[in-house]
């Protein structure tokens, strides 16, 4: 276990119960989370969870040097790519009505989804306008739009197609992390502009 959870971390994975249950409880035994965290502390990493504990990844230490280069062009790529995110995210709250969206494990049905976008001019322009923030070709029909609008969110790590045949997703532990660094923007003008502007808590991904 020791080996496939260090490989998920360094390939940039986010470990939680949706992604990978058996890792996911490795990493919660202290012993274990000792052992993975002192290994990744060899190559200037650091194991990380997230504020509410829901995922594991590693993050660059941030103490300064490379590392903190590292984890400032990190991060500003991370800041960049939140738009898109956000406006799903939205988007899928509304249409579900479900404000409790941002929970590790929610279940996206993609019927229910496109069966509400398909009934709202409303939800259709949102999922075009999402569609061209992500660059995404389409055929010109909803449906491949939103197919592959949640595979891009799915390929980031966002959402894991936990059930196929029906077309259900999960929401993962990643969501957790990047609320953490939405409120941080909130909190912060400008990221990366100055020396003591990185993530404050823990470093950033790698």
């Amino acid at each position: 276990m020791f080996n496939q959870v260090v490989q998920s971390l360094l390939a940039g994975e986010f470990i939680c119960q949706v992604t990978d249950h058996s890792g996911f409880s490795y990493l919660n035994d202290p012993k274990n989370h000792n052992e993975v965290n002192a290994y990744v502390g060899r190559i200037g990493l650091n194991l990380a969870v997230t504020r509410q504990g829901g995922a594991f990844f590693v993050a660059h230490n941030v103490d300064g040097g490379v590392d903190r280069k590292a984890a400032k062009e990190v991060f500003t790529e991370i800041k960049q790519s939140l738009r898109p995110l956000v406006s799903f995210l939205d988007m899928v709250m509304r249409v579900m009505q479900n404000d409790n969206l941002l929970v590790v494990g929610t279940p996206i049905e993609v019927n229910k989804l496109m069966g509400a976008i398909d009934a709202n001019p409303s939800f259709r322009n949102d999922l075009q306008t999402l569609a061209s923030q992500l660059k995404i070709q389409t055929d010109g029909t909803d449906r491949n739009r939103l197919e592959k609008v949640l595979r891009s969110f799915r390929d980031k790590g966002y959402l894991l197609l936990s059930n196929p045949e029906r077309e259900i997703y999960q929401i993962t532990g990643k969501i957790e992390f990047i609320q953490e660094v939405i409120e941080f923007l909130m909190e912060h003008d400008a990221i990366g502009d100055k020396e003591d502007e990185t993530p404050s808590t823990q470093g950033a991904l790698v």
